[in-house]
């Protein structure tokens, strides 16, 4: 029986990683996403990442705005390097 029981998120911290089990990293401040596919495709020396850039359409259903495809290892190098600019003590 407890199998048929649907657990909703509590927090948002709980549906993000919800989101992110399924591949969905979504906008903080609008209704779109980004779509991760279920894996990246290696070729040579590159691995790419094929991402749809999606939203809600008009009638309530998922509709992707484009695709994007992007180096995996030059997205991680970009993000690692990033710096940040801390909010929270302002």
């Amino acid at each position: 029986m407890s199998k048929n029981i649907v657990r909703f998120p509590k927090r948002s911290g709980d549906r993000k990683r919800l989101e992110a089990k399924e591949g969905k990293l979504s906008c903080e401040v609008s209704e779109r996403w980004i779509k991760f596919p279920s894996a990246s495709d290696k070729f040579d020396d590159i691995e790419y990442l094929s991402l749809d850039v999606m939203t809600r359409g008009s009638n309530d259903k998922d509709r992707k705005i484009c695709e994007i495809i992007i180096d995996k290892q030059q997205l991680l190098k970009m993000l690692a390097e990033l710096p940040v600019n801390d909010r929270t003590k302002t």
